[in-house]
């Protein structure tokens, strides 16, 4: 059957976002609902339209961490503002004016009849669960906290926050944890992404976050590769897209290794069908072949990687890295033919610790020892390491013909410059953190760290890791963390906050990682880094968790813009928690009904992105250029709702009284740089104007002081220039790769401050490990994914009704998120519903079992039988035969959204807890599942 891609004219649009208007004004729910305004009402302020002016603002887009500039036009009478139109920022270097579907529908949240519009308190006598609440005031929703809250300790409270908490909170929502002395945190981008496949590239790199500390050079790229990540490209990142297609109009090749024929993959040069779980056998297959053959950039690679450096084991068995008593490393010169030591830390290896001129090489001479043992060079080591992993070995597990892998690596390494994207969201399975670590690998290989037409820092990481190098060469240390600190000492300094008792006066971790000490003392597998995971979460709902002889138990929870009901896994994890009867108090802050507001017993009304102005002046985000800017609200609140700084400061006050609201203020400045004096003041002024939101525009003020000081302008001047642009520029990208390159101008924020093969970051967590799981290897480690055998594909075979589950973003909808209830998102679904919310199954296997697209077929878990899920079946020949996939976006069983509840299938009744043993990502595609026909 031929494949037809359905054309969305005009008019199809207008029918289906009136269809979708329909069908939110028959909705109901146990909330009261106004009436859907017209289409045209959407659009236009009223009947004197005509008669308005036009307004421009600039704000950040928050519909998903691409992050980009947006502009928006209202329309005004001087009294009465009404948003029109979204577009992208045109001053803007990031998205380049540009801005997806998602972005330019932004105006729809706000004007979403469905928004949570005044506080609310579920019904006495009824459960959570049911969406059954009634209207408050902030007063009495703030009193009810207070007394369902009565006797919880702090270590009992847990905070879970979104990424936008995460991003544009971080000094507030970080200092909130610490000033009420609450050790536990669940961000929901850090188990799925941040720390899971993220950590790989990092353990290379020195980064930490790389949705904005990396943005890749496309547009100068020659050669592009994408692997399991549809997200740069299809699913949607603005700012990748617009560089992506600078690169291919100007010629790059693109070869996507994906499943599926995902939207990235329609649009390359190669799509390569690669069979699910395999993508490592693939890139270590490929860096085999480079390193093996010589194809690497030999110069780049003795420079600046620790390559050279020798590596020997220990009785044990164990790679360890050779080290002077200063820690210095030794290297073979080839300039005197003798071991050589290089500095401890520093960006290259061309001076010996006198300053002498060295020339190290990668392959030592043959039979050398040093010291009495057998030593190799990290180089050699790593090749021996994944010798066994050839093209011919991969092309047995990945079913890629091995002549294919053989060209594609001497493509990707000949064609320069060339990228090998570094990947997203990535725990899927086992082996993805070492996936994304052999990625960051191939282009280190390659020379394209910090090189145009290969992997850029975003300019604000790269200005805090230029101070804190700058800081470290005068033997300084640089004050307020969360503002200066960047990279992997920013994540190793969050996991020792959270992990050392010490830091709180009570003397417990996080949860966390009390149960990952529980967990090894009874001899049972644990987690080494849990940092802002659920892990041990539910035993300590359950009262399963004892530290230290007594019951660390989790009494209520404060829930701001995230949705783990939805969003994490399995869906009935996370209703357990919520429901349990040890949980006193649970509150959510959101702007509308999601899954998990449902199980809430208070919900506290946020104001949407574009009715807010933030307390803080934000660096460029993932920009290779250096700038500023800020969130302006285009119009004044609609409803009865808060910012997120106010809500903090009143919660602080019920968790930890006056006492608890000054430590909040003193931590900010500790951790931030945020005078609490000048906060204080600030804050009292604007309290006696009236102000609406009073702690949120206090620190708005000093935050436009700092950053006007540190660019050298007046606050006055700052503002002008970003409410007239939007953006505020210091540096272009060329100006700072000519000054501060990493490595070439200065080191990498990894332990040796060279791009390291030897991972210091894992070697230091190496004894923290469950067993010697090859997780934890200080080298690029080969082990198959847990859907395979231990050695090769062929030790399981799939039964007749067996596939394998593969998921994936959708371009309209931010997984997890609320926005499929956007009313023109939701128009563009319903258009595109077969291919949306469909379950793909290729002809070949459907036809089989007799399922016909518009099927209603069922997926069952074969792991847990209680797992599974229906849905209607699309099949296509455009994803993998073994495979089946799913949108992960849809699927929303809240009615209280009227346009997204019931509208697909939730992945997450699917997907069971399985995690990984280095920071509990969770391993959501390593199962098989059973399709059958309903």
């Amino acid at each position: 059957m031929a494949w037809k891609f359905p054309k969305l004219t005009r008019r199809t649009f207008l029918q289906g976002a009136a269809a979708a208007t329909a069908v939110g004004t028959l909705a109901t729910s146990k909330i009261a609902s106004a009436h859907l305004p017209s289409w045209d009402d959407l659009m236009f302020a009223d009947s004197k339209r005509k008669e308005m002016k036009e307004k421009i603002n600039f704000t950040i887009c928050n519909f998903c961490s691409s992050l980009c500039d947006i502009e928006i036009r209202t329309l005004t009478d001087g009294e009465n503002s009404r948003i029109v139109k979204l577009e992208g920022n045109p001053h803007s270097t990031l998205n380049r004016g540009r801005a997806c579907a998602r972005g330019q529908s932004g105006v729809f949240q706000t004007y979403d009849t469905d928004r949570i519009k005044t506080p609310l308190i579920r019904v006495e006598g009824s459960k959570r669960g049911e969406m059954a609440f009634r209207k408050a005031s902030w007063e009495e929703a703030y009193a009810y906290i207070s007394k369902n809250s009565e006797g919880v300790k702090p270590w009992e409270w847990t905070t879970v926050g979104g990424w936008t908490n995460c991003i544009f909170y971080m000094n507030w929502a970080v200092a909130f944890s610490m000033a009420n002395q609450i050790p536990n945190i669940v961000a929901s981008p850090m188990q799925h992404c941040v720390t899971t496949g993220h950590l790989g590239t990092d353990a290379v790199t020195g980064n930490f976050n790389i949705h904005d500390e990396i943005l890749p050079d496309f547009d100068n790229a020659r050669y592009i590769m994408y692997i399991a990540n549809n997200g740069s490209m299809g699913a949607v990142s603005t700012a990748r897209v617009v560089r992506a297609t600078e690169g291919i109009q100007r010629g790059a090749k693109v070869v996507v290794l994906d499943p599926r024929l995902s939207e990235t993959a329609a649009k390359a040069d190669e799509w390569v069908r690669i069979r699910p779980g395999t993508d490592l056998d693939f890139t270590m297959a490929m860096m085999n072949e480079i390193m093996s053959k010589d194809y690497y950039d030999k110069e780049f690679c003795i420079k600046h990687t620790n390559l050279p450096f020798f590596i020997t084991k220990d009785a044990d068995g164990e790679w360890q890295i050779v080290r002077d008593a200063k820690g210095n490393f030794a290297i073979w010169d080839e300039v005197t033919e003798q071991a050589q030591w290089v500095k401890s830390h520093d960006n290259e290896n061309t001076r010996d610790i006198n300053g002498k001129r060295v020339i190290p090489v990668l392959r030592l001479p043959e039979g050398f020892t040093f010291n009495g043992k057998a030593v190799q060079t990290v180089f050699e080591a790593q090749l021996d390491e994944i010798k066994h992993v050839t093209p011919e070995f991969a092309a047995k597990t990945t079913t890629i013909p091995a002549e294919d892998i053989v060209r594609i690596a001497y493509e990707y390494s000949h064609i320069k410059p060339s990228i090998i994207d570094p990947g997203w969201m990535g725990a899927r399975y086992n082996n993805v953190q070492m996936l994304r670590r052999t990625q960051a690998m191939l282009q280190t290989l390659v020379g394209g760290i910090d090189v145009k037409g290969g992997w850029i820092n975003a300019g604000e990481v790269r200005e805090k890791v230029e101070k804190a190098h700058h800081a470290r060469m005068k033997g300084e240390t640089q004050p307020y963390p969360l503002a200066t600190v960047a990279g992997m000492p920013f994540a190793e300094m969050v996991v020792d906050v959270f992990s050392n008792p010490k830091n709180f006066n009570h003397g417990k971790p996080a949860w966390a990682y009390a149960f990952a000490e529980q967990q090894k003392a009874a001899g049972k597998p644990w987690v080494s880094l849990p940092v802002m995971a659920d892990t041990g979460l539910e035993e300590s709902v359950k009262g399963e968790l004892i530290y230290k002889g007594e019951q660390y138990l989790t009494k209520a929870l404060f829930i701001n813009g995230a949705n783990p009901v939805h969003h994490y896994f399995p869906e009935g994890m996370w209703k357990d928690i919520l429901q349990h009867d040890n949980m006193k108090c649970v509150v959510c802050m959101d702007v509308l009904p999601s899954d998990t507001t449902a199980y809430a017993d208070v919900i506290l009304p946020n104001s949407t992105y574009l009715e807010r102005d933030e307390p803080a002046v934000y660096g460029g985000g993932v920009n290779q250029d250096l700038n500023l800017r800020t969130r302006f609200r285009a119009i004044d609140p609609l409803y009865d709702t808060k910012e997120v700084t106010d809500v903090m400061f009143k919660m602080t006050e019920i968790i930890s009284g006056a006492a608890g609201v000054e430590a909040y203020f003193n931590t900010i400045e500790s951790l931030a740089g945020i005078s609490a004096k000048t906060a204080k003041q600030y804050i009292a002024e604007e309290v006696a104007k009236g102000t609406p939101d009073p702690y949120a525009q206090g620190f708005r003020r000093l935050g436009f002081e700092l950053a006007a000081s540190n660019v050298g302008e007046t606050p006055e001047a700052l503002e002008k220039i970003l409410r007239e642009k939007g953006v505020y520029y210091i540096k272009t990208m060329d100006e700072l790769l000519k000054e501060a390159a990493m490595p070439q101008k200065m080191p990498v924020p990894t332990r040796s401050g060279r791009l390291e093969f030897y991972s210091g970051l894992f070697e230091n967590i190496r004894g923290k490990s469950t067993t010697r799981a090859p997780n934890f290897g200080v080298l690029a480690t080969h082990f198959p994914s847990g859907i395979f055998g231990p050695k090769t594909f062929h030790d399981k075979m799939l039964g007749e009704q067996e596939f394998y589950f593969t998921y994936g973003k959708s371009p309209t909808v931010s997984h997890g998120s609320t926005n499929a209830n956007n009313p023109v998102l939701h128009a563009i679904n319903v258009f595109k519903e077969d291919i949306y919310t469909g379950i793909w199954i290729n002809p070949a296997r459907a036809e089989k079992m007799g399922i016909k697209t518009g099927d209603q077929i069922k997926l069952t878990n074969n792991e847990d039988a209680n797992l599974n899920v229906q849905g209607k079946a699309y099949v296509t020949k455009q994803v993998q035969p073994e495979a089946v996939f799913m949108y992960s976006s849809f699927g929303t069983e809240n009615k209280a959204l009227s346009r997204a509840s019931g509208f697909g299938s939730a992945i997450n009744k699917i997907i069971g807890y399985k995690i990984d043993p280095v920071v509990a990502g969770f391993r959501s595609q390593e199962f098989t599942i059973t399709v059958e026909k309903v």
